[in-house]
């Protein structure tokens, strides 16, 4: 019934699936052209909308003139926030606000005023995408300009342009994250060491513009295909919108061109298209255009950091303290403030023992697309601070920087570890693992090799990072236990596992199935994975946070047990297909857990990043890249690899080329891909990934969440190899993105030159 061979601790057959490098069952399909995304589906009837977006930052609307676009060649409808408003407003933020913080309020279409440039202001429904574009231009808007503000810490301060009416300023949440004694930390301290740092505005460029097919049924039905990352999420959401049942809204995901945390939010404009839908009776679809994405969907990170850290003569760090500036743009989505409050300033002191902390965070709104989450999601902000911090101690103590990350590190024999900003670091390693990344990226023979390089002419420099990424978060939500899976087995044996997150790339039906095979002891090839739809799955979260490992792995894990359960009341020795028949009458052999109330999971890891700095153009070429990654026991080690080599990707994006800006008006600087550079393949370097492993004792699994560590390694250590290349020549800090003409500038700034040692 279970399968043979003997079983471990965790329930494993010797020989069996859980751990080994399958294949992606997935890919076959997507690389053949066979998926099936939005875009893909038609249904009869069908109508296209085309939504009419402000082209100014700040503004107030003092006229909509919709007549010429009504009266334009088979349009079916166009529609603004007054044909809108009896439906509620867009969800508000998920985690509890400090006292004193202020929201505004998010509507589908813009009223009164509009803040930011890309805000929906109308739509306009037509029988074709073109014409329903055709006559968005007939749309009259009046607008009256006020004046704008884009960067953060400029829109907090007195005297800023407000941007919503009734409130005292533009910072909407304000609080000081305490824990130890930092004051007397740095009173006492041999070293302070500080930085202004800034962790630019990024955009998410996923392969898959955002889409939405609405198509409203019989009885109030409606069902909903859009690009998302939490299908039962939105449905949540539409029913609170719509005030319908839950049960009448079906949503369905299907295929997905990445989401990075950026399709986890419900929109606007989405929220526009429904209501279209219902209001006319027809299906209506949606497809953003690639322009269209770099100012409706959220924007990434954002930050401006001005921080210090207290370190003693032989270089322990035992204070953090200064104040970190967050942009949330025109509107606080749902996740924004968690992001700074929840992840980014409970993370920084990452995995070292620092005692102390005292950091002021501020909030704040401003005149451009709103901040939602980005692969990371306030992790990748923490570590890129920190790990500046701690190479610039290093620096200043004249301790090797291997060396400053070993004497803080927190001992393997201390997990669990509460922190100082109040975490629970599960479990770890990171002396282990920073020990395999020096032997891994030949830091022994690193000076000579260094030497050889300036001998040619060239700038070398080696960068190391270390973090922590917590993963498996569960949304505090009444009346839930976690996310749920199903797994019924039909007579025949063969398995379905239905389960709430919602996979978009990660390897879902691989990881899961080899899951539910091992367990079941059943053949990999007769389970199939179910998500991603409301009707065919049960309830889940979605897939964000580098959760689904942790809380969809639990649950599937946790559902096989009751399934052999099952089948051991009906016969212990019976196979499980035997089982199943015999309950055939009943319904089959079947049952639904839940992963309950899970504790966060700590991946961690070491990465080193080799880059040469091309002295006369600035020019920065990365080398090689070693990446060491502890996530608890691995499920499928190719999937791991290739989570590792993707945030990679978009990690060496923020560090070299990634920045989304504005001018002082609030119009966006960059706006497409011309003007927003993101990696080619040709420039992503060797990538060696590699992992150490201490399971996690907060779920049955063992296992971490991953999905986010590339992005969190990566950038520091690129930062910080850069930074090492440029320090013969006085450079101790630039801003991201590193570019060619930032470097080149910073060579020739005095005190620098480009042709050789320390300026004389």
């Amino acid at each position: 019934m279970t399968g043979s061979g003997a079983r471990d601790g965790a329930g494993n057959r010797d020989g069996a699936l859980f751990g080994k490098p399958l294949r992606r069952r997935e890919d076959p399909v997507l690389l053949t052209g066979r998926g099936r995304y939005v875009d893909d589906v038609t249904v009869p009837g069908l109508l296209h909308a085309y939504v009419v977006r402000s082209p100014l930052a700040h503004a107030r609307i003092t006229a909509i003139d919709v007549g010429a676009a009504r009266g334009a060649p088979r349009v079916a409808g166009v529609f603004t926030a007054a044909d809108l408003a009896g439906i509620g407003p867009l969800p508000g933020v998920a985690d509890p606000l400090p006292p004193g913080s202020q929201v505004p309020e998010f509507r589908a279409l813009a009223k009164d005023r509009v803040h930011w440039a890309g805000q929906p202001v109308a739509l306009v429904v037509a029988e074709t995408p073109a014409l329903a574009a055709d006559a968005a231009e007939l749309v009259d808007v009046d607008y009256d300009p006020l004046p704008a503000v884009t960067a953060p810490e400029e829109a907090a301060a007195p005297g800023a342009p407000v941007l919503h009416e009734g409130f005292g300023g533009n910072v909407c949440v304000h609080h000081r994250l305490t824990g130890g004694d930092a004051a007397a930390a740095f009173a006492s301290a041999a070293f302070r060491v500080g930085q202004r740092m800034v962790s630019q505005r990024l955009a998410p460029v996923a392969l898959e513009p955002r889409g939405l097919l609405a198509v409203p049924g019989d009885g109030g039905r409606l069902e909903v295909r859009i690009s998302t990352q939490r299908p039962h999420s939105v449905r949540i959401w539409l029913s609170q919108i719509f005030c319908l049942p839950p049960e009448s809204i079906r949503v369905v995901a299907g295929d997905m061109g990445g989401g990075f945390g950026a399709k986890g939010p419900l929109y606007p404009d989405q929220v526009a298209v429904i209501f279209a839908a219902r209001a006319l009776g027809r299906p209506v679809k949606w497809i953003e255009e690639r322009s269209e994405s770099f100012l409706a969907t959220t924007h990434g990170r954002d930050q401006v950091a001005d921080l210090e850290m207290a370190v003693t003569a032989d270089g322990r760090i035992t204070a953090i303290r200064g104040r970190v500036h967050a942009s949330f743009g025109a509107y606080v989505t749902p996740n924004a403030p968690g992001g700074l409050l929840g992840r980014m300033a409970r993370l920084l002191p990452q995995g070292y023992a620092v005692p102390s902390i005292d950091v002021e965070l501020f909030g704040v709104l401003a005149n451009t697309t709103p901040i939602g989450p980005y692969r990371g999601a306030g992790r990748p902000e923490a570590a890129y601070y920190c790990e500046r911090l701690v190479d610039l101690v290093a620096r200043e103590t004249g301790i090797d920087p291997a060396e400053v990350r070993r004497r803080n590190f927190i001992p393997a024999t201390e997990f669990p570890y509460t922190t100082c900003t109040g975490l629970v670091y599960d479990s770890g390693d990171y002396r282990a693992a920073l020990g395999l990344l020096l032997e891994r990226v030949g830091y022994a023979g690193f000076p000579a090799e260094r030497q050889r390089a300036a001998e040619e002419g060239r700038l070398l420099g080696i960068g190391l990072a270390s973090f922590v990424e917590p993963g498996g978060v569960t949304p505090r939500v009444p009346g839930t236990d976690g996310d749920s899976a199903t797994v019924t087995v039909t007579p025949s044996g063969k398995v379905t596992v239905a389960v709430g997150t919602s996979g978009h790339g990660q390897g879902h039906e691989t990881a899961f199935a080899q899951l539910a095979a091992d367990t079941l002891g059943v053949a990999y090839e007769d389970v199939t994975v179910v998500f991603g739809d409301t009707d065919a799955a049960p309830f889940g979260f979605g897939t964000f946070g580098s959760r689904s490992a942790v809380a969809g792995g639990s649950a599937v894990y946790n559902a096989c047990q009751a399934v052999l359960e099952a089948a051991r009341r009906v016969d212990a020795p019976l196979p499980l297909a035997e089982a199943a028949a015999r309950l055939a009458a009943d319904g089959g052999l079947s049952a639904t857990r839940t992963s309950g109330k899970l504790g966060l999971t700590y991946a961690s890891g070491s990465y080193a990043c080799v880059v040469s700095v091309d002295p006369e153009t600035g020019e920065v070429t990365i080398l090689r890249v070693v990446a060491v990654d502890d996530c608890g026991r691995v499920i499928n080690p190719l999937l791991v690899e290739g989570q590792v080599h993707g945030a990679v990707a978009q990690g060496i994006g923020q560090a070299l080329y990634e920045h989304v800006q504005y001018d002082a008006d609030g119009q966006p600087l960059s706006a497409s891909l011309m003007d927003y550079a993101v990696p080619f393949a040709a420039q992503m370097p060797p990538i060696t990934s590699e992992r150490t492993e201490t399971p996690s004792p907060f779920n049955p699994l063992g296992v971490k969440g991953m999905g986010e560590s590339g992005t969190i390694g990566v950038t520091p250590a690129v930062v910080n190899a850069v930074m090492d290349a440029l320090r013969p020549h006085g450079i101790r800090h630039l801003d991201m993105p590193l570019t060619p003409e930032k470097v080149w500038t910073a060579l020739r700034a005095p005190g620098g030159r480009p042709g050789g040692g320390p300026p004389g």
